[in-house]
């Protein structure tokens, strides 16, 4: 069974798997490490930005299926902000809220993400 979605917004190859990002969204840097923090995901950084990938649609089971089956690894949702020194917290302040929200050096897939977004002139 192939998972059939629609074209990407941003593909490459990693280590012999297909990367398949389907919605990609600059935001400001707060309220990424906001929505980051609700969302219990680890905004990574690498060579001044910020990305921050999540699903909302797309289930675990469907994720790793066609990571398993067919070597795809799919981002439904990619976020990405600028921050050209890195710093281990972001701390967002609001109305009534304060929220911390650590920021981790990125790694893997996602330094090539962010190298990627980069030189599609993304930030």
């Amino acid at each position: 069974m192939v998972l059939k979605l629609a074209k990407p917004s941003l593909s490459f190859k990693w280590r012999g798997f297909n990367v398949e990002v389907y919605s990609m969204d600059e935001k400001g840097l707060e309220d990424l490490a906001f929505c980051a923090r609700l969302s219990r995901k680890n905004p990574l950084w690498h060579e001044g930005l910020v990305v921050c990938a999540c699903s909302d649609i797309l289930d675990a089971r469907t994720v790793s299926l066609a990571f398993l089956k067919e070597g795809r690894v799919l981002m439904e949702q990619v976020c990405y902000a600028a921050l050209p020194n890195y710093r281990r917290v972001v701390k967002v302040k609001g109305e009534d809220v304060m929220v911390s929200s650590p920021i981790i050096r990125a790694y893997g897939i996602f330094k090539e993400l962010a190298s990627r977004l980069m030189e599609a002139g993304k930030t």
